[in-house]
């Protein structure tokens, strides 16, 4: 079972922004679906971060730079609740889930755009 505890994803993510030297502008935390678990997506003037649960051990850790980041958008999921946000990224949909209020993701993304420019 991963972690449903939002709070540690988002401490490594936190950890991994200030050792990189990146200052956060927003950050959303993730659900993990039917195998629970809990991660958090950040965005930086540079960067895009997700952290995300591993099996075992801490959860995982990965960004990309802005300029790879396409479209990004978000729609409600009516049979499991939540809301599915969409980034393209290099070119490719990634798709993660939040339980997030529709206003904190509308605000995350616009910081994302304004970010991208």
């Amino acid at each position: 079972m991963f972690s449903s505890d939002p709070g540690a994803a988002r401490s490594i993510l936190t950890g991994r922004l200030s050792q990189s030297g990146e200052t956060l502008l927003a950050e959303l935390p993730l659900s993990g679906g039917a195998l629970g678990g809990a991660g958090a997506l950040a965005v930086t003037a540079q960067s895009v971060w997700l952290a995300q649960p591993q099996l075992v051990g801490a959860p995982s850790v990965a960004s990309v730079p802005l300029s790879d980041v396409g479209r990004v958008g978000f729609r409600a999921r009516p049979v499991f609740g939540g809301l599915r946000v969409t980034l393209e990224i290099a070119g490719h949909p990634v798709k993660l889930t939040t339980s997030a209020a529709e206003d904190e993701v509308s605000e995350f993304l616009r910081v994302l755009e304004a970010a991208r420019t």
